[in-house]
């Protein structure tokens, strides 16, 4: 009987702090069919030390030379930005470096994870603010609602500077549940801070795309 051999895993990239999806798995079950990306943001990853604050403030500060810059002092550079938050949630989360921040002060040692990370594709819209509602209303619907889960939704418009890649949005999912008692004392969502919820995300995609209007 032959000996099977183990599975090789794949490699982790060597982080770098200009490029803060380096600082994470992305989608790990796979490629996308759909193109959407999957991923949890780890205190540590591939021996860098991770923070939800940092990496929002670099998805919404592009350009190298913001790699070192003051985190708690937000000056967005991107096409759009805003928190989604659930109905419960304290209305001083609405500030997206407070929301962050807040998830690293209150993140359980034991979980790990301090973000959900997304990527949805909106090539295919013509219309920049028909990406952007269809995005909102995912995170909106999906996530505050039906999870009570707080989110930093970003839009990319890479067009503006010349850049040749197609419209897409950047969803940064705060994993623990948001209801009047705060981050603090709100349950991790399990579906999100493990590798399942790639599947988990790509099947809402698609019936978010089916029903969006």
């Amino acid at each position: 009987m032959a000996t099977r051999k183990p599975r090789k895993l794949p490699s982790k990239p060597t982080p770098t702090d200009v490029d803060p999806q380096s600082w994470l798995y992305l989608n790990p079950a796979g490629p996308s069919p759909s193109g959407t990306v999957f991923a949890v943001l780890r205190r540590a990853y591939a021996g860098r030390i991770n923070s939800a604050l940092e990496f929002g403030y670099r998805k919404a500060h592009l350009g190298p030379a913001n790699a070192s810059a003051d985190t708690t002092v937000w000056s967005p550079n991107v096409e759009r930005i805003e928190v989604l938050l659930p109905a419960g949630a304290d209305d001083g989360l609405a500030d997206p470096a407070t929301l962050l921040g807040q998830m690293d002060a209150h993140a359980v040692e034991r979980e790990k994870a301090l973000l959900t990370y997304l990527t949805l594709p909106l090539g295919d819209v013509d219309r920049v603010h028909i990406g952007w509602e269809r995005a909102r209303a995912f995170l909106r619907e999906r996530f505050a609602r039906d999870r009570d889960l707080a989110s930093v939704l970003i839009l990319h418009a890479p067009g503006t500077i010349n850049a040749a890649f197609p419209l897409h949005a950047h969803a940064l999912i705060v994993p623990r549940r948001v209801t009047g008692l705060g981050i603090r004392q709100g349950l991790y969502d399990e579906d999100m801070i493990h590798d399942r919820g790639q599947a988990i995300i790509e099947a809402m995609w698609a019936d978010h795309l089916a029903s969006f209007r």
